[in-house]
Protein backbone atom coordinates (compact mmCIF):
# COMPACT_ATOMS: atom_id res chain seq x y z
CA UNK A 1 0.00 0.00 0.00
CA UNK A 2 2.95 2.52 0.90
CA UNK A 3 4.43 1.79 -2.01
CA UNK A 4 1.35 2.39 -4.17
CA UNK A 5 0.74 5.48 -2.23
CA UNK A 6 4.87 6.52 -3.38
CA UNK A 7 4.51 6.11 -6.95
CA UNK A 8 0.97 7.89 -7.31
CA UNK A 9 2.42 10.65 -5.47
CA UNK A 10 5.16 10.57 -8.13
CA UNK A 11 3.16 10.11 -11.07
CA UNK A 12 1.41 13.40 -9.80
CA UNK A 13 4.49 14.78 -9.01
CA UNK A 14 5.53 14.70 -12.70
CA UNK A 15 2.37 16.35 -13.83
CA UNK A 16 1.93 18.93 -11.84
CA UNK A 17 6.04 19.64 -12.59
CA UNK A 18 5.17 20.12 -16.52
CA UNK A 19 2.54 22.20 -15.30
CA UNK A 20 4.49 24.57 -13.90
CA UNK A 21 6.99 24.87 -16.87
CA UNK A 22 4.56 25.21 -19.77
CA UNK A 23 4.33 28.54 -20.92
CA UNK A 24 0.84 28.07 -21.95
CA UNK A 25 -0.39 27.58 -18.68
CA UNK A 26 -1.91 31.05 -16.57
CA UNK A 27 -0.25 32.62 -13.28
CA UNK A 28 -3.00 30.82 -11.27
CA UNK A 29 -2.88 27.89 -12.43
CA UNK A 30 0.80 27.69 -12.09
CA UNK A 31 1.22 28.71 -8.09
CA UNK A 32 -1.84 26.17 -7.12
CA UNK A 33 0.78 23.37 -9.46
CA UNK A 34 3.40 25.32 -7.18
CA UNK A 35 1.98 24.44 -3.56
CA UNK A 36 0.77 21.10 -4.95
CA UNK A 37 4.19 20.40 -6.29
CA UNK A 38 5.88 20.79 -2.88
CA UNK A 39 3.05 19.00 -0.81
CA UNK A 40 3.95 16.10 -3.12
CA UNK A 41 7.60 16.60 -2.91
CA UNK A 42 7.23 16.76 0.91
CA UNK A 43 5.58 13.28 0.91
CA UNK A 44 7.65 11.88 -1.10
CA UNK A 45 10.85 12.88 0.40
CA UNK A 46 9.35 11.40 3.76
CA UNK A 47 7.91 8.22 2.77
CA UNK A 48 10.60 7.41 0.50
CA UNK A 49 12.83 7.42 3.48
CA UNK A 50 10.63 4.64 5.17
CA UNK A 51 10.32 3.19 2.08
CA UNK A 52 14.24 2.79 1.03
CA UNK A 53 15.49 2.28 4.36
CA UNK A 54 12.30 0.09 6.16
CA UNK A 55 13.29 1.94 9.24
CA UNK A 56 10.72 4.13 11.42
CA UNK A 57 13.25 5.69 13.48
CA UNK A 58 12.72 9.91 13.69
CA UNK A 59 14.48 12.57 15.76
CA UNK A 60 14.29 16.80 15.43
CA UNK A 61 17.50 18.13 15.62
CA UNK A 62 16.86 19.49 18.75
CA UNK A 63 16.29 16.52 20.36
CA UNK A 64 19.25 14.08 22.09
CA UNK A 65 20.59 10.94 23.44
CA UNK A 66 16.94 9.20 23.15
CA UNK A 67 17.19 5.72 24.43
CA UNK A 68 14.57 2.94 24.27
CA UNK A 69 14.37 -0.20 26.30
CA UNK A 70 13.55 -2.52 29.00
CA UNK A 71 13.12 -0.41 32.35
CA UNK A 72 16.20 -1.02 34.81
CA UNK A 73 17.99 -2.78 31.82
CA UNK A 74 20.01 -0.09 29.71
CA UNK A 75 21.53 -2.15 27.19
CA UNK A 76 18.61 -4.33 26.26
CA UNK A 77 16.31 -4.25 23.48
CA UNK A 78 12.71 -2.57 23.35
CA UNK A 79 10.80 -6.17 23.35
CA UNK A 80 8.30 -6.90 25.76
CA UNK A 81 5.85 -9.57 26.62
CA UNK A 82 2.09 -9.19 25.85
CA UNK A 83 0.11 -8.99 29.35
CA UNK A 84 3.45 -8.94 30.61
CA UNK A 85 4.41 -6.85 33.63
CA UNK A 86 7.64 -5.62 32.30
CA UNK A 87 7.91 -2.13 31.15
CA UNK A 88 10.28 -0.08 28.62
CA UNK A 89 11.72 3.25 29.29
CA UNK A 90 12.08 5.69 26.78
CA UNK A 91 14.34 8.93 27.92
CA UNK A 92 15.19 11.67 25.51
CA UNK A 93 17.39 15.19 26.17
CA UNK A 94 15.59 18.46 24.70
CA UNK A 95 18.05 20.89 24.18
CA UNK A 96 15.89 23.81 25.67
CA UNK A 97 15.87 26.09 29.09
CA UNK A 98 12.05 25.25 29.71
CA UNK A 99 10.15 22.18 29.55
CA UNK A 100 7.62 21.62 27.13
CA UNK A 101 4.07 19.99 26.58
CA UNK A 102 5.00 16.77 24.99
CA UNK A 103 2.55 13.71 24.14
CA UNK A 104 3.48 10.79 23.61
CA UNK A 105 0.89 7.95 21.23
CA UNK A 106 1.57 4.87 20.09
CA UNK A 107 0.80 3.01 16.60
CA UNK A 108 0.77 -0.73 15.76
CA UNK A 109 2.58 -1.28 12.26
CA UNK A 110 3.22 -4.53 10.17
CA UNK A 111 6.47 -6.09 9.84
CA UNK A 112 7.21 -3.23 7.48
CA UNK A 113 6.60 -0.41 9.80
CA UNK A 114 3.47 0.22 7.60
CA UNK A 115 0.59 1.50 9.89
CA UNK A 116 -1.90 -1.40 10.58
CA UNK A 117 -5.20 -1.46 9.56
CA UNK A 118 -6.38 -1.35 12.96
CA UNK A 119 -8.22 1.01 15.03
CA UNK A 120 -6.90 2.54 18.40
CA UNK A 121 -9.18 1.00 20.31
CA UNK A 122 -8.64 -2.63 18.99
CA UNK A 123 -4.80 -2.53 20.03
CA UNK A 124 -4.80 -0.22 22.85
CA UNK A 125 -6.43 -0.34 26.42
CA UNK A 126 -7.01 3.00 27.36
CA UNK A 127 -6.92 6.58 25.71
CA UNK A 128 -3.96 8.45 23.91
CA UNK A 129 -2.62 11.05 23.64
CA UNK A 130 -1.17 10.94 26.90
CA UNK A 131 1.00 14.25 28.48
CA UNK A 132 4.77 12.93 29.71
CA UNK A 133 4.89 14.37 33.36
CA UNK A 134 8.23 13.11 34.13
CA UNK A 135 11.55 15.74 32.96
CA UNK A 136 14.07 16.98 35.08
CA UNK A 137 16.33 20.29 34.44
CA UNK A 138 19.96 19.31 33.73
CA UNK A 139 22.34 20.51 36.86
CA UNK A 140 25.82 22.08 36.67
CA UNK A 141 26.26 21.12 32.45
CA UNK A 142 27.54 23.56 29.59
CA UNK A 143 24.74 22.25 27.66
CA UNK A 144 21.12 23.12 28.95
CA UNK A 145 18.80 20.37 28.52
CA UNK A 146 15.93 19.20 29.74
CA UNK A 147 15.59 15.45 30.80
CA UNK A 148 12.55 13.70 29.75
CA UNK A 149 11.60 10.36 31.02
CA UNK A 150 8.67 7.71 29.99
CA UNK A 151 7.82 3.85 31.38
CA UNK A 152 5.00 2.22 29.26
CA UNK A 153 2.45 0.48 29.63
CA UNK A 154 1.81 1.85 32.51
CA UNK A 155 -1.88 3.04 34.54
CA UNK A 156 -2.79 4.97 30.82
CA UNK A 157 -2.34 2.51 28.42
CA UNK A 158 -1.95 -0.93 27.99
CA UNK A 159 -1.22 -3.25 24.71
CA UNK A 160 -3.87 -5.55 23.65
CA UNK A 161 -2.07 -7.48 20.36
CA UNK A 162 1.39 -8.85 19.84
CA UNK A 163 3.56 -6.85 16.79
CA UNK A 164 5.44 -3.78 15.58
CA UNK A 165 4.72 -0.52 17.34
CA UNK A 166 5.97 2.96 17.25
CA UNK A 167 5.96 5.58 19.91
CA UNK A 168 5.17 8.82 18.78
CA UNK A 169 6.47 12.17 20.87
CA UNK A 170 5.08 15.61 20.10
CA UNK A 171 4.01 18.87 21.09
CA UNK A 172 0.63 19.26 22.54
CA UNK A 173 -1.40 19.93 19.39
CA UNK A 174 1.20 19.21 16.92
CA UNK A 175 0.64 14.95 16.27
CA UNK A 176 1.20 15.56 12.69
CA UNK A 177 4.98 16.69 13.78
CA UNK A 178 6.80 14.70 16.27
CA UNK A 179 9.76 15.37 17.18
CA UNK A 180 10.42 11.75 17.79
CA UNK A 181 9.49 8.30 16.47
CA UNK A 182 11.21 4.81 18.43
CA UNK A 183 10.50 1.26 17.23
CA UNK A 184 9.66 -0.91 20.00
CA UNK A 185 7.86 -4.91 19.86
CA UNK A 186 5.68 -6.85 21.85
CA UNK A 187 5.89 -10.66 21.36
CA UNK A 188 3.27 -13.52 22.19
CA UNK A 189 5.79 -16.32 22.97
CA UNK A 190 3.59 -19.07 20.93
CA UNK A 191 6.57 -20.40 18.94
CA UNK A 192 10.03 -21.41 20.38
CA UNK A 193 13.16 -20.42 18.42
CA UNK A 194 16.11 -22.44 18.16
CA UNK A 195 19.42 -20.61 16.67
CA UNK A 196 22.69 -22.04 15.25
CA UNK A 197 24.87 -19.80 14.52
CA UNK A 198 27.73 -20.85 12.75
CA UNK A 199 31.08 -21.06 9.56
CA UNK A 200 29.72 -21.36 6.45
CA UNK A 201 30.17 -24.23 4.82
CA UNK A 202 31.68 -22.89 1.69
CA UNK A 203 35.40 -22.10 1.80
CA UNK A 204 35.31 -19.04 0.12
CA UNK A 205 32.95 -17.87 2.55
CA UNK A 206 34.23 -19.60 5.63
CA UNK A 207 36.67 -16.99 7.24
CA UNK A 208 34.27 -13.75 6.67
CA UNK A 209 30.63 -15.06 7.23
CA UNK A 210 28.60 -16.25 9.41
CA UNK A 211 25.45 -18.42 9.16
CA UNK A 212 22.48 -17.71 11.08
CA UNK A 213 20.38 -21.43 10.80
CA UNK A 214 17.55 -21.83 13.51
CA UNK A 215 14.27 -23.86 13.70
CA UNK A 216 10.72 -22.85 14.57
CA UNK A 217 8.78 -25.41 16.51
CA UNK A 218 4.97 -24.61 17.22
CA UNK A 219 3.70 -27.72 18.95
CA UNK A 220 0.44 -25.63 20.70
CA UNK A 221 0.44 -23.39 17.49
CA UNK A 222 -1.23 -23.95 14.28
CA UNK A 223 -0.40 -23.55 10.81
CA UNK A 224 -1.55 -24.26 7.75
CA UNK A 225 0.36 -22.21 5.07
CA UNK A 226 3.72 -21.38 6.36
CA UNK A 227 4.91 -19.94 3.47
CA UNK A 228 2.47 -17.51 3.07
CA UNK A 229 1.68 -17.04 6.87
CA UNK A 230 5.20 -16.81 8.44
CA UNK A 231 7.10 -14.09 8.11
CA UNK A 232 10.99 -14.12 9.38
CA UNK A 233 13.13 -10.99 10.04
CA UNK A 234 16.86 -11.70 11.06
CA UNK A 235 18.66 -8.23 12.27
CA UNK A 236 22.39 -8.63 13.30
CA UNK A 237 22.82 -6.22 16.26
CA UNK A 238 21.05 -3.32 16.29
CA UNK A 239 21.72 -2.85 12.41
CA UNK A 240 18.82 -2.19 9.97
CA UNK A 241 20.70 -1.75 6.53
CA UNK A 242 21.58 -5.35 6.80
CA UNK A 243 18.21 -7.41 8.13
CA UNK A 244 17.43 -9.99 5.95
CA UNK A 245 13.54 -10.28 5.37
CA UNK A 246 12.72 -12.56 2.89
CA UNK A 247 13.79 -16.43 4.37
CA UNK A 248 10.97 -19.08 3.79
CA UNK A 249 11.34 -22.79 5.37
CA UNK A 250 13.51 -24.88 3.95
CA UNK A 251 11.78 -27.98 5.25
CA UNK A 252 8.63 -28.26 6.93
CA UNK A 253 8.45 -30.68 9.34
CA UNK A 254 5.88 -31.97 12.21
CA UNK A 255 5.07 -28.64 13.98
CA UNK A 256 8.53 -27.87 12.79
CA UNK A 257 9.51 -24.75 10.27
CA UNK A 258 13.76 -25.26 9.44
CA UNK A 259 15.49 -22.80 8.04
CA UNK A 260 19.21 -23.99 7.13
CA UNK A 261 20.40 -22.44 3.91
CA UNK A 262 23.76 -22.10 3.05
CA UNK A 263 23.74 -18.88 1.42
CA UNK A 264 21.06 -16.55 1.73
CA UNK A 265 20.73 -16.40 5.48
CA UNK A 266 24.57 -14.86 5.91
CA UNK A 267 26.22 -12.14 7.75
CA UNK A 268 29.15 -10.50 7.18
CA UNK A 269 31.18 -11.57 10.41
CA UNK A 270 32.61 -8.09 10.97
CA UNK A 271 34.81 -7.23 13.77
CA UNK A 272 34.19 -6.37 17.85
CA UNK A 273 33.52 -2.97 18.23
CA UNK A 274 35.96 -0.20 18.65
CA UNK A 275 35.19 1.94 21.90
CA UNK A 276 35.56 5.61 22.91
CA UNK A 277 35.13 6.58 27.04
CA UNK A 278 33.64 10.26 27.53
CA UNK A 279 32.98 9.79 31.04
CA UNK A 280 35.66 12.20 32.10
CA UNK A 281 36.58 15.56 31.09
CA UNK A 282 39.64 15.72 33.14
CA UNK A 283 41.50 12.38 32.30
CA UNK A 284 42.03 11.30 28.60
CA UNK A 285 41.48 7.52 28.40
CA UNK A 286 43.04 5.19 25.47
CA UNK A 287 42.41 6.36 21.95
CA UNK A 288 41.83 9.62 22.93
CA UNK A 289 44.80 12.18 22.22
CA UNK A 290 43.47 14.98 23.74
CA UNK A 291 40.85 17.01 25.72
CA UNK A 292 40.71 20.40 25.25
CA UNK A 293 38.17 23.11 26.65
CA UNK A 294 36.83 25.77 24.02
CA UNK A 295 34.27 27.83 25.21
CA UNK A 296 31.52 26.71 25.93
CA UNK A 297 32.38 22.79 25.58
CA UNK A 298 34.93 20.33 25.79
CA UNK A 299 36.50 18.67 22.97
CA UNK A 300 37.80 14.77 22.95
CA UNK A 301 40.47 14.40 20.31
CA UNK A 302 40.53 10.80 19.27
CA UNK A 303 43.85 9.51 17.70
CA UNK A 304 43.94 8.97 14.10
CA UNK A 305 42.51 5.32 13.43
CA UNK A 306 43.86 2.43 11.61
CA UNK A 307 41.79 0.24 9.14
CA UNK A 308 41.56 -3.12 11.01
CA UNK A 309 40.95 -5.81 8.01
CA UNK A 310 45.00 -6.32 7.69
CA UNK A 311 45.00 -7.25 11.13
CA UNK A 312 44.51 -10.90 12.97
CA UNK A 313 41.45 -10.85 14.14
CA UNK A 314 41.58 -10.57 18.39
CA UNK A 315 38.72 -10.67 20.93
CA UNK A 316 37.81 -8.01 22.77
CA UNK A 317 34.81 -7.46 25.32
CA UNK A 318 32.36 -5.10 23.32
CA UNK A 319 28.33 -3.89 23.93
CA UNK A 320 27.60 -4.53 19.96
CA UNK A 321 27.63 -0.77 19.01
CA UNK A 322 25.51 -0.20 21.70
CA UNK A 323 26.37 2.88 24.68
CA UNK A 324 25.49 3.47 28.50
CA UNK A 325 25.09 6.69 29.80
CA UNK A 326 27.58 7.78 32.42
CA UNK A 327 29.70 10.03 34.02
CA UNK A 328 32.62 10.06 36.64
CA UNK A 329 32.34 13.32 38.69
CA UNK A 330 28.79 13.24 39.16
CA UNK A 331 26.24 10.95 40.62
CA UNK A 332 23.06 11.06 38.17
CA UNK A 333 24.23 10.86 34.87
CA UNK A 334 20.47 11.54 33.65
CA UNK A 335 20.97 15.15 34.31
CA UNK A 336 24.65 15.67 35.30
CA UNK A 337 26.52 14.45 32.52
CA UNK A 338 27.28 17.05 29.58
CA UNK A 339 27.70 17.31 26.64
CA UNK A 340 31.03 16.91 24.56
CA UNK A 341 32.43 16.94 21.21
CA UNK A 342 33.75 14.06 19.98
CA UNK A 343 36.27 14.27 16.93
CA UNK A 344 36.90 11.27 14.78
CA UNK A 345 39.62 11.16 11.90
CA UNK A 346 40.32 7.91 9.25
CA UNK A 347 43.77 8.80 7.10
CA UNK A 348 42.60 7.76 3.54
CA UNK A 349 45.36 8.53 1.19
CA UNK A 350 42.27 10.06 -1.34
CA UNK A 351 38.37 10.43 -0.94
CA UNK A 352 36.31 7.31 -2.14
CA UNK A 353 34.28 8.92 -5.21
CA UNK A 354 31.94 5.52 -5.20
CA UNK A 355 30.43 6.40 -1.77
CA UNK A 356 31.13 7.46 1.79
CA UNK A 357 32.02 6.46 5.08
CA UNK A 358 29.89 6.77 8.26
CA UNK A 359 30.71 6.55 12.12
CA UNK A 360 27.73 3.93 13.11
CA UNK A 361 26.25 2.50 15.86
CA UNK A 362 24.23 3.50 19.02
CA UNK A 363 25.75 6.69 18.86
CA UNK A 364 24.02 7.32 15.81
CA UNK A 365 21.07 5.50 16.37
CA UNK A 366 22.11 2.49 13.42
CA UNK A 367 20.93 5.41 10.93
CA UNK A 368 23.14 6.27 7.85
CA UNK A 369 22.89 10.00 6.89
CA UNK A 370 24.22 13.87 6.86
CA UNK A 371 24.43 13.86 10.59
CA UNK A 372 27.38 10.86 10.80
CA UNK A 373 28.61 11.02 7.64
CA UNK A 374 32.51 11.98 7.41
CA UNK A 375 34.10 14.45 5.24
CA UNK A 376 37.19 14.00 3.20
CA UNK A 377 39.77 16.78 5.04
CA UNK A 378 42.57 17.11 1.70
CA UNK A 379 44.79 19.11 4.36
CA UNK A 380 45.10 16.60 6.95
CA UNK A 381 44.72 13.49 4.05
CA UNK A 382 41.70 11.61 6.32
CA UNK A 383 37.76 11.37 6.83
CA UNK A 384 36.72 13.76 9.59
CA UNK A 385 33.69 13.98 11.79
CA UNK A 386 32.31 15.80 14.90
CA UNK A 387 29.87 14.43 16.97
CA UNK A 388 27.74 16.43 19.90
CA UNK A 389 27.84 13.12 22.24
CA UNK A 390 26.21 13.18 25.77
CA UNK A 391 29.10 11.79 28.35
CA UNK A 392 29.15 8.19 28.65
CA UNK A 393 30.61 4.98 27.10
CA UNK A 394 30.11 3.85 23.47
CA UNK A 395 30.92 1.46 21.02
CA UNK A 396 31.29 2.34 17.14
CA UNK A 397 32.29 1.61 13.73
CA UNK A 398 33.55 3.12 10.22
CA UNK A 399 31.49 1.94 7.67
CA UNK A 400 31.47 2.53 3.57
CA UNK A 401 28.32 2.66 2.07
CA UNK A 402 28.77 2.56 -2.02
CA UNK A 403 26.80 5.11 -4.26
CA UNK A 404 23.16 3.77 -4.82
CA UNK A 405 23.18 0.77 -2.03
CA UNK A 406 20.96 0.77 0.92
CA UNK A 407 23.37 -2.07 2.76
CA UNK A 408 27.01 -0.48 3.97
CA UNK A 409 30.08 -2.12 3.87
CA UNK A 410 32.31 -3.22 7.29
CA UNK A 411 35.10 -5.36 5.63
CA UNK A 412 36.55 -2.13 4.29
CA UNK A 413 37.55 -0.64 7.28
CA UNK A 414 37.02 -3.50 10.14
CA UNK A 415 38.07 -6.22 8.60
CA UNK A 416 35.57 -9.04 8.21
CA UNK A 417 36.09 -12.60 10.38
CA UNK A 418 33.66 -15.03 10.88
CA UNK A 419 34.55 -15.80 14.51
CA UNK A 420 33.87 -12.23 15.48
CA UNK A 421 31.38 -11.91 18.34
CA UNK A 422 27.67 -10.88 17.48
CA UNK A 423 23.88 -10.58 18.25
CA UNK A 424 21.26 -11.62 16.17
CA UNK A 425 17.32 -11.11 16.61
CA UNK A 426 15.21 -13.24 14.93
CA UNK A 427 11.42 -12.51 14.69
CA UNK A 428 8.77 -14.35 13.41
CA UNK A 429 5.19 -13.24 12.33
CA UNK A 430 2.42 -15.12 11.53
CA UNK A 431 -0.75 -13.60 9.69
CA UNK A 432 -3.64 -15.48 8.28
CA UNK A 433 -5.15 -15.10 5.25
CA UNK A 434 -8.58 -14.23 7.77
CA UNK A 435 -6.10 -11.90 9.78
CA UNK A 436 -6.46 -7.90 9.62
CA UNK A 437 -2.91 -8.03 11.31
CA UNK A 438 0.67 -9.67 11.60
CA UNK A 439 1.05 -11.03 15.20
CA UNK A 440 4.77 -11.60 16.59
CA UNK A 441 4.78 -15.06 17.80
CA UNK A 442 7.99 -15.54 18.81
CA UNK A 443 11.10 -13.37 19.45
CA UNK A 444 15.17 -14.80 19.82
CA UNK A 445 18.26 -13.26 20.60
CA UNK A 446 20.98 -15.14 20.29
CA UNK A 447 24.95 -14.48 20.19
CA UNK A 448 27.03 -15.91 18.08
CA UNK A 449 29.37 -17.68 20.49
CA UNK A 450 26.88 -18.64 22.75
CA UNK A 451 24.53 -20.20 20.55
CA UNK A 452 27.03 -21.33 18.13
CA UNK A 453 26.60 -24.63 16.78
CA UNK A 454 29.36 -27.83 18.08
CA UNK A 455 32.51 -27.55 16.34
CA UNK A 456 32.12 -24.91 14.41
CA UNK A 457 33.64 -21.90 17.05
Amino acid sequence: MLKRTVNMCYLHFITLWKQLTDRNVSVNQRNNSLILTLCVWFLLTFVGQSVSANNPIRTASHIHTVQLHKKGWDLSNPIIQLRGTEQLTLSFDDFAFDSKNYQYTIVHCNSDWEFSDLMQTEYVEGFMPNAIEDYQYSFNTLQSYVHYTLDFPNNDIQLKLSGNYIIKVFELGEEANPVLVRPFWVSESQVSIIPRVKYTASSSLRQTMQQVNFTILHPNFRIDNAHNDIKVIVQQNGRWDNQIDDLKPLFIRNEELAYEYSRENLFDGGNEYRWLDLRSTRFAPEHVEKISFHDPFYHFTLFAEKAQGSKPYFYREDFNGKYVIDVREERDPHIEADYVYAHFTLPVAAPFIDGDVYVTGGLSDWQLNKRNKMNYNYESIAYELSLFLKQGFYNYQYHFLENGKTKAEVERFEGNFGQSENDYLIYVYYKATSDNYERLIGVNMSNSLKYSAPGNH
